[in-house]
């Protein structure tokens, strides 16, 4: 695997790993914790929650799962030309409009890219084949488990991605992690060094609709910037674990950090007793989870924090329940509601020992505040601070203008709970 620090920029933009560096709260590092708000995000101590419920479900009666009614909308506030084709043709909140168009769009960048790839500019076909991947995984992601589309849109995605790797070499290398008697597929990524050189290593736990695929071109950049090693894996519940292995996902998601965590400790270039977990959304409950049985992790950051899935998004976000019960394998909600009591961090949040920032929205329609704000209460034992704007975007306000920027805030606190190196 080449050295990042041999990587091109113009390699980084092809596979979308080049970011500008963001702002960083100036009052996150070192701060203990009062109330529950330690960041800008609401600008009111001791307020936590509060939701618009005029707004919360734009659309109404949609099938499925996901976050579909405040997400299924796309912005006309874009330069790309294919998304502002999208958001002239598609109609909001139409779960077949959106399919049909983003699948047309990825159709068309395909056949641009094999074009490319016949008369051997290889370049230009990844730069395309990435296109391609980005467009059949929009089309796939808001599909339900009953949905005859949802499997072919989502092997598409992961074809185009397959694709873009054989025309220019990815900084990253696959990984496959034994877990219940099957394989999870994923991606490692580090920073250049010299050889012999052990980096603290950051795990992905995301949300309801992640793919590996786009994390690994997405967030792992900015980790890796900060001299950190990057996992990210399609954990039971998630992408390939979830729609080609039928993996859901467990209470017990410290049994998928062990697994993990174990193929970690076989790398030579990883400094094992330096592991943190990035939570986000589902992870915001599944990292702290995690964390309460797996003791070699030493750093969690979560954004959406969450105490009870069950109370803090199953009833609290109900367009969200099939997509759930799909995730954690119930036959039906009624199931999934039975299953759910097990899913929390009841009796167990005392026994996490870790370093842990929890992030929430003050203002979050997805992933109820209150739950991380229990969280912070509950983990009595673990060093903790709580940071507000770190909840779920809201979607359906973002679609109407330019997307705010995020700060790095995660990321800038596991950097210095790892002592990351970034020289």
């Amino acid at each position: 695997m080449k050295p990042l620090s041999l990587v091109t920029r113009r390699r980084l933009m092809q596979w979308g790993l080049a970011s500008a560096s963001a702002p960083v709260f100036a009052r996150m590092l070192g701060v203990p914790a009062r109330a529950q708000d330690l960041g800008p995000g609401t600008g009111k101590r001791g307020v936590v929650g509060g939701r618009d419920d005029k707004v919360l479900f734009p659309g109404k009666g949609l099938p499925g799962g996901g976050q579909l009614e405040i997400r299924l909308v796309q912005s006309m506030y874009t330069s790309d030309a294919d998304e502002l084709e999208v958001a002239q043709r598609a109609r909001p909140y139409d779960p077949d409009s959106w399919h049909v168009e983003w699948m047309r769009v990825a159709e068309k960048n395909e056949k641009v890219a094999d074009g490319y790839a016949a008369q051997g500019f290889k370049v230009s076909a990844n730069e395309h084949y990435r296109r391609a991947q980005d467009f059949y995984g929009n089309a796939a992601w808001p599909l339900p488990d009953t949905d005859r589309r949802m499997l072919p849109s989502y092997k598409k995605m992961r074809e185009m991605f397959d694709k873009a790797g054989r025309m220019v070499r990815p900084p990253f290398e696959r990984i496959t992690i034994g877990f219940d008697g099957k394989q999870l597929e994923g991606y490692f990524r580090k920073p250049g060094g010299a050889a012999g050189r052990k980096f603290p290593a950051v795990i992905a736990f995301q949300g309801a609709d992640t793919m590996a695929e786009n994390t690994i071109v997405g967030a792992a950049g900015s980790y890796v910037a900060r001299g950190m090693a990057y996992v990210a894996v399609d954990f039971p519940g998630q992408g390939s674990a979830l729609r080609l292995q039928d993996l859901h996902l467990p209470p017990d998601t410290e049994r998928v950090l062990n697994a993990i965590i174990d193929y970690l400790e076989t790398r030579q270039d990883v400094d094992a007793t330096r592991i943190g977990v990035h939570g986000i959304s589902m992870g915001g409950w599944g990292a702290p989870r995690a964390a309460s049985g797996e003791k070699r992790i030493k750093a969690v950051a979560v954004a959406a924090g969450s105490f009870d899935l069950g109370a803090d998004l199953f009833d609290y976000y109900p367009p969200i329940q099939d997509r759930v019960r799909w995730i954690i394998g119930a036959r039906d909600l009624a199931d999934a509601r039975k299953k759910l009591r097990d899913y929390t961090l009841d009796g167990r949040a005392s026994k996490i020992e870790c370093e842990m920032l929890i992030g929430y929205g003050g203002d979050d329609r997805i992933m109820d505040p209150q739950g991380a704000y229990r969280l912070y209460q509950a983990a009595v034992n673990a060093k903790r601070d709580m940071l507000a704007g770190l909840g779920h975007p809201q979607h359906n306000v973002k679609a109407g203008g330019p997307r705010g920027e995020r700060s790095a805030s995660l990321q800038d606190w596991m950097m210095k709970a790892l002592r990351a190196d970034t020289n």
